[in-house]
Order: structure tokens, then C-alpha cells, then sequence
């Protein structure tokens, strides 16, 4: 249903979408140059909010819906506008899939998110978010940073030139920039961690509660262990290397690789 308002005053909102999405396994909401907000609600109902700016019906969302999968695209877009957002309401009680999906724009929630798989992905802003409870995670951001307070799963996270920002893992990672940072701390670990960068460096936590196979080189940069059972060792070409075990079976394995970046242990 689509409450289309013809005058935009204040924070009022251009366009409002509700929808019953309970029986929805799969919801998917792709966005131009808006920017995300995200939060969840006791109420029943999914509700989406345009702060676009327009109000004539080719410029409003479109959806597309059976009864498995709920998809919500922009409408038509002549110039980029960066003011421009979108609120996200979704039922606390829904625990489907969720994408989203911006173009320009920047993903943030401060509400837990808990879904049985969770995507965001943005081109050139930033993604941050409090805490994500979900099996599968994956955040990408080609041009910007991504911060992520805590998480329980297995997050998949991917930048170009952004950094990479977890102060709390349960679960395993993939960890991937080109010339950002990753800064990263687990707290448990039940699947591998795999961190790779070229020119950024690593500073990456373990609790001792984590059993840890750990295997990493960087060709050009240093390594740094406080880990006492993990050592580093020279291998040709003057490539650190830096190896250990930690723990006790069933080992969970450490894989970082980086060109120029440094890796701090600890």
C-alpha cells in the first residue's frame, strides 16, 4: 500500500510503503543515491519512508512482491542527490533475508539486527551498524569504511579503499581491503577467519577462549605477535611469516595474507 503526499514540509516524507511481510522468506530494497536507515519495531507491518524530494509517482518506489520474495527498487532518478534518504522499519519478529542495496548512499542501524541471512552493500558510502545476529553476513563498501560493533555469525566483509572496523565476532570472517585498515576482535570462533589486504595493515584481537591454527605473511611490512605460542619466522625474499598454534582440537584456522601492510597479534 503507498500513501502518496503531495506537499513536502519539514521531515515529512514523500512517500510511505507498508507492507505485511510475514510470510516473506526474502526482502530486497535497492536505493540510488539515498541514504539507509534502518531500525526494527514491535509493530506488525514493514514500513518504508522516501525523503526524495519528489512526490509525482514515476520518482516513488516500486514493489515487487510474490508470496516468497518482496522486492523495492527507486523510481525514476535525474540528478544525484546526496539529502536525499530512505526510513526502514522492519517487525522484530520477522527473521527472513534481508539485501540492501545503495548506489551512493551510507547503510547505518543502531538497533540489533537478527535475520536468518543479512546483505548491504554500497558503492561510495559508509556502512555502520550496532549488531547483527544472522548465520550468513555480508557488508561491501567499494569506497568508504565499514564499522560493525558486534557480531554473531560468519561476516563476510569487503572494501576497495575503505577500512574495516568489528570490536566483536562470534562465529569466523572473511576480511578483505585493498589499501584500508582492518581492525578486528573475536571473541569466539566456530569457522576460519581469513584476512587479506595489499597496502593496509591488520591489528587483529583472539580471546583466549579461541582455539587458533594461525598461518599469515606480509612480503613487505612487519609483524607483531603477543601471543606467546605464535612466532614469526623469515622466509626467502625476506617474507615474514608468521605461524602457531593456540589452544586445543578442534583448531579453528587464521589465514592473513597483506603486500605492504603490518599484522599486530594479540
Amino acid at each position: 500500500m503507498k500513501d502518496q503526499e503531495t506537499n513536502r514540509t519539514g521531515t515529512s516524507p514523500d512517500n510511505i510503503i507498508t507492507l505485511d511481510i510475514s510470510s516473506v522468506k526474502s526482502l530486497q530494497i535497492g536505493y540510488h543515491a539515498e541514504n539507509i536507515l534502518l531500525s526494527f519495531t514491535d509493530e506488525p507491518e514493514f514500513t518504508l519512508k522516501e525523503y526524495i524530494g519528489y512526490t509525482a509517482y514515476e520518482y516513488l518506489g516500486k514493489v515487487t512482491s510474490n508470496r516468497f520474495k518482496t522486492t523495492i527498487r527507486y523510481g525514476r532518478r535525474e540528478e544525484v542527490n546526496h539529502d536525499s534518504y530512505i526510513e526502514i522499519s522492519i517487525p522484530r519478529s520477522w527473521h527472513g533475508e534481508l539485501q540492501l542495496y545503495t548506489q551512493y548512499g551510507y547503510i547505518t542501524c543502531t538497533d540489533t539486527i537478527e535475520t536468518d541471512r543479512f546483505a548491504a552493500e554500497t558503492s561510495e558510502g559508509t556502512i555502520t551498524l550496532k549488531e547483527i545476529i544472522s548465520p550468513r553476513i555480508r557488508l561491501a563498501s567499494s569506497s568508504n569504511s565499514v564499522t560493525l560493533e558486534r557480531a554473531k555469525g560468519f561476516v563476510d566483509i569487503h572494501t576497495t579503499s575503505g577500512d574495516i572496523s568489528v570490536t566483536s565476532i562470534d562465529g569466523g570472517a572473511r576480511l578483505t581491503t585493498s589499501t584500508g585498515q582492518i581492525k578486528a576482535a573475536f571473541a569466539s570462533l566456530d569457522n576460519v577467519v581469513e584476512c587479506n589486504s595489499l597496502g593496509g595493515n591488520m591489528d587483529l584481537n583472539f580471546s583466549e577462549s579461541c582455539n587458533i591454527n594461525v598461518d599469515g605473511i606480509s612480503k613487505t611490512g612487519e609483524i607483531t605477535s603477543g601471543i606467546p605460542e605464535i612466532s614469526i619466522r623469515m622466509k626467502p625474499g625476506n617474507v615474514k611469516n608468521v605461524v602457531g598454534l593456540r589452544g586445543k582440537k578442534p583448531f579453528q584456522n587464521i589465514r592473513l595474507t597483506t603486500i605492504n601492510g603490518n599484522i599486530l597479534l594479540h
